[in-house]
């Protein structure tokens, strides 16, 4: 009776911590799962879900201190590899990543997720022969995974063969019409090849698939390239009812000045501005946005240079 009312204590603790780090309140979500865990020290989801917030709050050291001690506890934990290497992916610390991902599937044989990020690590390294591997031996053993299909014809896409790319985009939509990202590819392939017709189905199927929002922004940006303005305001209105990110607001600015309201598209671009130069004020020190700090500085450069055309424009009127 006693374990049960542990046990019972220490998932309504996880419960606690995995709906304050949803709301991205992780002082809270923190707090629950240090609770959960002077109840149950070795509980692995405790662990790895501290992992995750510290991931989530950028300190990153903390994330996978915690991740190595869910392992610890349990190295059959598939959760806390994947955390662990994803993490490492995203650190651009390929070397190390491939080896956590060697060192889990040792343990974990053939699991998906760990195959997939293996793969995610040969990419970010840029070892094409190696994603074509790993990818092929995926496929064989899970042949119901698209996800194997697509690394395939992304790593020929970037050895420039094409041929090769399309043929498994074109396996890939056949065999998993409801994978989104293949339609996607497929749809930038044809573009490529200038199938313009075959590139618009593609990317119509791609947008009903995305049921919610996922890629709003690539295929707001693949519209705009097609012409298609209309349609991709009409997706872009909708995601900024959710989201007021200054991606969103820079994108709409660029999408206004292409449908000539010159007036409309300033005030966006300032909107934009705004809302990037309040995440470098936050973030720009912290070098863990290092990389989002130099893509936010280019667009709000940008931005800022937009208006000035703009402006001169709306002045000749």
């Amino acid at each position: 009776m006693f374990n049960f009312i542990k046990k019972y204590k220490v998932k309504s603790k996880l419960y606690c911590g995995l709906s304050n780090k949803k709301k991205s309140e992780f002082d809270k979500a923190l707090k629950c799962l240090d609770e959960a865990l002077e109840i149950m020290p070795e509980c692995k989801n405790a662990l790895s879900l501290k992992g995750e917030v510290y991931e989530d709050m950028r300190i990153y050291d903390k994330a996978l201190k915690y991740f190595d001690k869910a392992i610890a506890e349990d190295p059959h934990y598939v959760r806390a590899w994947v955390k662990k290497g994803n993490l490492l992916v995203y650190l651009k610390k390929y070397g190390e990543a491939i080896e956590c991902f060697d060192k889990s599937l040792e343990i974990n044989k053939d699991d998906v997720m760990l195959l997939l990020g293996k793969i995610d690590a040969y990419v970010g390294k840029g070892d094409y022969e190696s994603v074509l591997k790993c990818a092929n031996y995926g496929h064989e053993i899970h042949p119901e995974k698209g996800g194997f299909l697509h690394a395939k014809g992304e790593a020929y896409n970037a050895m420039n063969n094409i041929e090769k790319s399309m043929e498994c985009y074109k396996k890939l939509t056949k065999l998993y019409p409801s994978y989104k990202l293949g339609w996607y590819q497929l749809a930038k392939e044809y573009y490529k090849m200038g199938k313009l017709e075959e590139t618009e189905k593609c990317l119509e199927k791609s947008i009903e698939l995305d049921k919610f929002g996922t890629f709003n922004l690539a295929h707001v940006n693949f519209l705009m390239d097609l012409g298609k303005y209309k349609e991709a305001l009409e997706i872009l209105d909708k995601k900024l009812k959710t989201e007021e990110h200054p991606h969103y607001f820079y994108t709409k600015g660029k999408l206004l000045k292409k449908l000539n309201k010159l007036n409309k598209s300033i005030k966006y671009y300032k909107k934009a501005i705004e809302g990037y130069e309040e995440l470098i004020e936050e973030y720009g020190d912290n070098e863990n946005f290092s990389d989002e700090n130099k893509k936010w500085k280019e667009n709000c450069e940008k931005a800022k240079n937009k208006i000035k055309v703009l402006q001169k424009r709306e002045n000749m009127k």
